[in-house]
């Protein structure tokens, strides 16, 4: 269900319908003509795919899917009205850059994708990016480094939400004695050495996969690539910053018998204390259209 793309005009015509009982009492509310109204309900059904009333005479009633969303969109209008008049108060004091933390593990495609649509809005504000592992972006989002941060673990006391699921993969290079095998258990990735990416954090968090006996640190995921490349080690690596040297034959999966490959879910999180400024709930909103984006790619 695409929500990302119901605009908060749309959740008003849609509580003012529910409320007032029929579009043409929703438009005097609203203060809008009633084609208006009657255009931003039909164009959110058309984006949910399903009716959220039924008219009868000129009375419009829930339907069941218009029951389940009404309290949640009067808790999103109760929210907006309030950010709107915090935000109020802080009218001509913009923020000149915006930092956030993203995880190595999210593709850089999305990434360019949303910063490109930032800039269109506010293209005087700068942009930095911490690239993390494990738990950095926690950490800096925690501290007040950054305003926005994308991890698979990410401070409670944030405003989250589930972002995407990335699927990792078990390669190594053609002449790794890895490539070879066939079969493989699990256990036995123990005895061949494996290349990691650190935790850019202080806490020297593990991914819950580490047990080979040998290992090969990178601070970085395009340097782990390349060691594996290079059949310095075998590793666990996104699915989409492989595929191209797995087509090439520069990389072959590992043939393990069970567990072939993994899925990370990365987290998106917001400083709470920064949800009232444009900027940052801006930015926070478009990585939230990635799940969107992420379905039409």
């Amino acid at each position: 269900m695409p929500i990302a793309r119901v605009t908060l005009e749309m959740w008003r015509a849609f509580i003012a319908i529910a409320e007032q009982g029929s579009a043409a009492k929703a438009a005097l509310q609203l203060n809008k003509s009633q084609s208006a109204v009657c255009h931003s309900i039909k164009k959110m059904e058309s984006l949910l795919g399903q009716p959220l009333f039924v008219v009868e005479g000129r009375i419009s009633t829930l339907t069941e899917l218009g029951r389940e969303l009404l309290p949640r969109a009067q808790s999103l209008h109760h929210n907006a009205i309030q950010i709107e008049t915090l935000a109020s108060k802080y009218q001509g004091q913009l923020m000149t850059e915006v930092s956030l933390a993203v995880d190595v593990l999210l593709p850089p495609a999305f990434t360019q994708e949303i910063f490109e649509r930032f800039y269109e809005i506010y293209p005087a504000v700068s942009l930095r990016v911490y690239e993390t592992a494990l738990s950095g972006a926690g950490q800096l989002l925690e501290s007040g480094a950054v305003s926005v941060a994308i991890a698979s673990q990410l401070p409670k006391e944030t405003i989250l939400e589930p972002l995407a699921e990335v699927a990792l993969c078990c390669v190594c290079a053609p002449l790794f004695p890895l490539a070879a095998a066939r079969q493989v258990f699990q256990p036995a990735l123990k005895d061949f050495r494996q290349v990691v990416i650190r935790d850019s954090g202080t806490r020297d968090t593990d991914s819950g996969w580490l047990g080979s006996h040998q290992r090969l640190t990178m601070s970085s995921l395009a340097a782990a690539v390349t060691s594996v490349k290079r059949g310095l080690g075998f590793g666990w690596l996104p699915e989409d910053a492989v595929a191209e040297l797995l087509e090439q034959g520069d990389l072959v999966r590992v043939d393990l018998t069970h567990g072939g490959s993994r899925t990370v879910k990365l987290q998106l999180g917001m400083n709470p204390e920064q949800a009232h400024v444009g900027e940052v709930s801006t930015l926070f909103e478009l990585f939230h259209s990635l799940k969107v984006l992420a379905a039409s790619s």
